[in-house]
């Protein structure tokens, strides 16, 4: 079983290099690391090229540094990196995030123990308190498997639980060959890494049956790293700016009683981010009034005072 790690990087000279030394301090190095820089116009690329010699310098087999002619935005480098990387296990790392220097062991060695085809992986934050999962809020969800390995049996309702998060901080790990022809959605800054994976998610539920193959490691095994810059904390000043999460857009025709919940939470978290980044009322009004429908589509209540919208 080889590891391939795919990076998307744009303009990240600040933290990439810590990003790739976590990879070099691993116990055991992954076996490819694919960088992906999305036209970047920092000295980021140049970064990251040195990290890479560094790995391949300490053993990594295969390192690359693929340059994107055009910005597209993280989801368009994700699949690029996807597309070339020829390990049989894969994970996401962002450029700006840290690996404990056991994490690529613990994949493999859990993946490859109880044949998982994927793992969610647990994280903490640089604000503190902030870290996932919190166990006791996914009371029902898990199934305990070794020490702080659990399964999630049913994973496609898992991810709607609104204390679950599949995707932030890159935490997921996925053999190579159950992705088949599942994408990123290229354009979406949005819950775009949730969208993908419960697709992901899906396809494995329907080839495997249940108890779905996928674990989830209850321990922080990667650093995420909050930006002052970052979408989740960054304030709007038009609301033309939200973009629809993708998956409210791809299931609003659908039946699947999953598939719904997901869009539901999804959804909530997209109108109190709208409320919470929006700088006055006009502004969530006009919020409202443009994804009303939507949003009570999925039975999500709109705020009293823009409930008639």
């Amino acid at each position: 079983m080889s590891l391939s790690v795919v990076i998307p990087l744009y303009n990240g000279e600040d933290y990439v290099e810590e990003t790739l030394t976590s990879l070099a301090a691993q116990t055991h190095p992954p076996d490819e690391v694919i960088v992906v820089d999305d036209a970047s116009t920092d000295d980021g690329a140049r970064l990251a090229q040195a990290g890479l010699d560094r790995l391949a310098a300490l053993g990594v087999s295969r390192t690359e540094l693929l340059r994107l002619p055009a910005n597209g935005g993280p989801s368009a480098a994700r699949n690029r990196g996807l597309e070339r990387a020829g390990g049989t296990v894969l994970a996401f790392l962002d450029a700006d995030d840290c690996w404990r220097e056991d994490c690529c062991s613990e994949i493999l060695r859990c993946m490859q123990g109880h044949a998982l085809d994927l793992m969610v992986l647990g994280f903490d934050t640089s604000d503190p308190g902030d870290y996932f999962p919190d166990m006791a809020a996914l009371r029902g969800e898990v199934v305990p498997l070794e020490g702080t390995l659990f399964r999630l049996p049913r994973v496609t309702a898992s991810a709607s639980h609104p204390d679950f998060f599949m995707g932030r901080a890159s935490n997921v790990a996925v053999r190579r060959g159950v992705i088949g022809n599942e994408r990123f959605a290229e354009g979406s800054h949005v819950n775009e890494n949730i969208d993908f994976w419960y697709r992901v998610a899906k396809g494995i539920v329907k080839r495997g049956g249940a108890p779905a193959p996928v674990g989830l490691l209850a321990e922080p095994v990667i650093r995420y790293r909050i930006l002052p810059d970052s979408l989740s904390h960054r304030r709007c000043d038009d609301w033309r700016r939200l973009q629809v999460p993708p998956s409210l857009e791809r299931f609003r025709d659908s039946g699947d009683g999953e598939d719904r919940r997901l869009c539901r939470t999804l959804g909530r978290r997209w109108l109190t981010f709208a409320l919470d980044s929006l700088p006055d009322d006009a502004q969530r009004a006009a919020f409202c009034d443009a994804h009303g429908v939507l949003l009570r589509h999925f039975d999500i209540d709109l705020p009293l005072l823009w409930r008639a919208a």
